[in-house]
């Protein structure tokens, strides 16, 4: 049996795939105007998503308050917060009170329509708290899910409204000892953090 020289085993292969359709030489799909707009909405929100936990872990009041309208209200749990300067006290007070905090926010899921657009994304905390009128601490685990509306005015999307859901909760005690000899916190430097000196923010 002869043997076929591979480029022209190459050149019969591209042609019968053109042939059947498998191989198309017609331009890229180029995206629309209305494409375009969705795809930088969507960077926007996310954006302003990833802000969230850094403004929390950072004691970042300016930065917590710049991702929504002020009128924006807050289900958080069974307290519905009647605006976002109140949600913002809250969780300004909360954090500064404990001995650690770290946030992540993941699974962003936007949906755009015009100047609205609603997300859902999944927020997990790891926070180590003092036992209220003890020298212990407890360590809460929490994995939630942020619904949040948005909209956008004068050419900025901020938060109208952001329910949380509680997937999963731990609370475990833990002792002072424990602490001082097992857990290392990094330092809570606020907009001190390196991080913002790279972004040319401070």
């Amino acid at each position: 049996m002869p043997i076929i020289p591979l480029r022209v085993f190459i050149k019969a292969f591209v042609t019968l795939s053109f042939f059947l359709g498998v191989i198309s030489f017609e331009p890229a799909h180029a995206q629309t105007p209305a494409e375009i707009r969705e795809l930088l909405s969507k960077q926007a929100i996310t954006e302003l998503l990833y802000q969230y936990p850094r403004a929390i872990d950072r004691l970042d009041r300016e930065l917590l308050t710049s991702i929504a309208h002020q009128e924006a209200k807050v289900e958080f749990g069974k307290t519905v917060f009647p605006n976002w300067l109140a949600y913002t006290d809250f969780m300004m007070k909360a954090h500064a009170e404990m001995l650690g905090n770290n946030h992540r926010v993941t699974n962003i899921l936007i949906q755009v329509q015009g100047d609205t657009a609603v997300s859902e994304s999944t927020g997990t905390a790891m926070l180590l708290v003092k036992q209220e009128g003890k020298d212990d601490y407890e360590e809460r685990m929490m994995h939630s899910r942020y619904l949040d509306k948005w909209s956008r005015r004068g050419g900025k999307w901020g938060l109208d409204h952001r329910q949380t859901v509680m997937d999963y909760r731990v609370v475990k005690p833990v002792s002072a000892a424990d602490v001082k000899q097992m857990y290392v916190m990094g330092q809570r430097t606020g907009t001190a953090d390196p991080s913002y000196r790279l972004f040319g923010q401070k």
